[in-house]
Parts: C-alpha cells; structure tokens; sequence
C-alpha cells in the first residue's frame, strides 16, 4: 500500500518546518508515518575528555620543568665540583696546576708574559670596551667599502705597516688587529692571509680575537679568541696549553683563510681553497681579525678587495664588504679641459695681446677682475693663491734704451 506523501512542495515545506521546530523540546517524533529522532548528547563524556586533556598537559608540562630542574641541579654541581677541585689541587682558570704550569712555562719570560696576560683580562673583561660599530664606522664601510679595513700598528708593536693590508714584524712576540671588527649583518664572513717571508723556526698565529687584546700574545692564547699555528696546524681557543691539531704546517706562499658565522659563532678555516672539517665554536663575540707572530716575518690580508683562493667565498660573496664603495674617486690628474679658468683665459688671450697704437708700457696687462670672480665660481675657497701672484707681476717695465745711431 503507497504511502500518504504530501501532494504538494509547500506541504512537504510546513512539514519540515514543524519537525525542525519540535526537534529542541522532544526526543523523537513521527511524520507521516517517518520517526524523527534527535541524537542524545552526553554532558559527562565532555567533562571527561577536558579533564584527561588538562590531565595531559600538565603531565607534558611537569615533565619538561623537571627536565630543566635536572639540567640546572646538574650544572650546578659541575659548578661546585670543578670548584672545589680547583681548590684542592690548586688550579688556575685554565685548569693547571703550579707544577704543570712550570712545566709548560720553562722560563722567566713565558711565566711573566702569562702573569700579564692574565691581568690584562681581568682589567679589561669583555664588554668593558665598547666595540661594536659606531655610526660613522658605518658610513666609512658604505664610503669606502672593503677598504675601510685596515691593520692598526700602535707604538708598543713592534711591526710597520707596508700598506693598509700589509703588514711586517720586526722580531719578538707581536699582535696586531684590524680597525674594525667582523660585521653581523650576514650568515657569513671571510678572509685569508698569505704567509709572504717567514723563517722555518718563526709561528704565525693567524684568526680573530675581541678588542683590546695583548699586544705580546699569540691569538688563542687568551680569552675570546682562537688562532691557527702555521708552524704545528692546531688551533687554539682561549688557552695556550690546549689546542687541537687539524691541519698541517704552513709555509710561504700558503694562503690560510678565516670564515666566521657570527649568528652561531662559528669559525673554521682553509688551506689554499680546501676548507677543514673541524670546526670553533662559541665565539659569539665582536670579533676582529687577528694576527700574532714570534719573530720577524710579513704578511698580506685579502678582506675581499680581491678575488679569493677559495672559490665558495667569491661565489656567495662572502667579502667583509663590497669592493667599491659610494664614496665618487677623485678627478684624474691633469684633467683641465672645457674648465672654466681655461675658457677664460682663451676669450682673454686676444685683450692681451699688444696694441700697436699704444706704447711697451701697455705692452703687458694683468689678468682682469673677471678672471677672479670666475674663479670663485668654479669652486675656489680663497683668493690668497690669486692675490699671492698678481702681486709677484711687475706693475709696468722701463723702455730698454736704443742704441744712439752711429755717425758715419
């Protein structure tokens, strides 16, 4: 037997207007011989579900804190009991005894140098000095660009500075640093040094240190810095009794080159363009290029104003600037054509040139008062250069007498 359906759409319409209007205050009803039933929701259930997920996110976050509880607890009992060691034993900050520091250190002066060394880094801790680059360093970086770094050779090195990038080491221990330090604004820096004269029984320690920094230490023997022995191939960080060997020995004419990540402190190094595994961590400093040496040799940096033996440098142009700066060269030498002074002296020449009707006392004219004025115009600050040679010029010259005729 067919059902009873609604005849028409707008039946069908009131029909489900009604159902939908009676589904919020009944649990089930009939239509028509259709049953229409509302799902039932359990109130408890939800309770239950945001409870086990409050139940799990304080479980996560009371894991992760005692986590970090551990960690710090653990810290700083490695704190105390390094401590207490160097206490017993009689350690320095580097963790060397007496006895060992006098093996190390044979003699008066590498004893003395370490003494000195160690006061200079408590009178000047890092941040004590300001380092960081100043507003007008900036704008000497985008003047010059990559030629805005140089080597600073004070009074108490003894070094003279060949050129800008050059540098030659009379003999002792020496340490000379750059003028700025390493900028931050990229992922990476670098640059190399070439080894030019060096005796086979004299070290370069070539690599980067913070400012100021002892002018008789090696890079690497002191705090915030690390440097690479050319003689041994190790490297050292903030010590001069611990290095680590990751090279081999350098001699003339190698190329040692420097990169630094200074976003995670990084800095590794290459030989003649191949680049070394090992890696020196930590050195998140402001960091200056830094080169020490023990006796007399020379050497040549290359910031980027050149092309760079390791081939990755040139092609992510990791320079420490840019090549050119904003800064416009100067005029050529001897560049006068079409000036102004020229052109003046051109339209003058035929006013002195002389005057048949008059005497050889108007023969010679100084230059006229237009000349000056066009001077200043031209970009002259002074009249003095002027002034100083009209007033050398003879006003007017006595007639050379003739010769009387002689009677015949």
């Amino acid at each position: 037997m067919a059902r009873n359906w609604p005849g028409t759409l707008a039946g069908a319409y009131l029909l489900g207007m009604r159902a939908v209007s009676a589904l919020p205050h009944m649990e089930s009803m009939r239509i028509n011989g259709w049953k229409l039933e509302r799902p039932a929701t359990n109130q408890e259930d939800d309770d239950d579900a945001l409870v086990i997920m409050m139940i799990l996110f304080l479980a996560i976050f009371g894991t992760m804190a005692g986590i970090g509880v551990v960690f710090l607890v653990l810290y700083a009992v490695g704190q105390l009991v390094q401590r207490a060691r160097r206490f017993v034993l009689g350690l320095d900050e580097d963790g060397m005894s007496e006895r060992m520091r006098s093996q190390l250190l044979p003699d008066e002066d590498s004893r003395q140098s370490y003494e000195l060394a160690r006061a200079f880094e408590r009178q000047y801790p890092y941040g004590s000095v300001d380092t960081q680059l100043t507003p007008e360093q900036q704008t000497l970086i985008r003047e010059k660009g990559v030629d805005a770094w140089e080597f600073d050779v004070t009074l108490d090195v003894n070094a003279m500075l060949q050129s800008k990038t050059e540098v030659l080491f009379m003999g002792g221990d020496n340490c000379v640093q750059t003028n700025l330090p390493l900028p931050k604004s990229n992922s990476v820096y670098y640059f190399e040094i070439k080894i030019v004269e060096k005796p086979a029984d004299v070290s370069l320690w070539i690599g980067a240190a913070t400012k100021p920094y002892p002018a008789w230490r090696m890079t690497g023997w002191n705090k915030y810095s690390a440097g690479y022995c050319t003689n041994t191939g190790s490297v050292h960080q903030n010590s001069p009794f611990r290095g680590s060997r990751i090279g081999e020995r350098l001699l003339v004419g190698d190329i040692l080159g420097i990169g630094y990540q200074p976003r995670s402190g990084v800095m590794w190094f290459t030989r003649n363009g191949r680049r070394y595994k090992e890696i020196v961590s930590g050195m998140l400093y402001d960091l200056f290029p830094t080169i020490s040496a023990d006796g007399p040799c020379s050497f040549s940096a290359n910031f980027g104003q050149r092309g760079f033996v390791f081939i990755e440098a040139n092609v992510k142009r990791w320079g420490l600037g840019p090549i050119e700066g904003a800064m416009q060269p100067p005029p050529i030498y001897g560049a006068n054509q079409n000036t102004i002074l020229l052109e003046t002296a051109a339209s003058d020449s035929t006013a002195s040139e002389p005057d048949e009707t008059h005497g050889d006392n108007d023969s010679i004219q100084t230059a006229p008062e237009s000349t000056v004025l066009l001077l200043l115009e031209a970009g002259s600050t002074s009249l003095e250069p002027v002034v100083s040679y009209r007033s050398k010029q003879p006003k007017s010259l006595e007639p050379v007498a003739s010769d009387p005729p002689s009677s015949s």
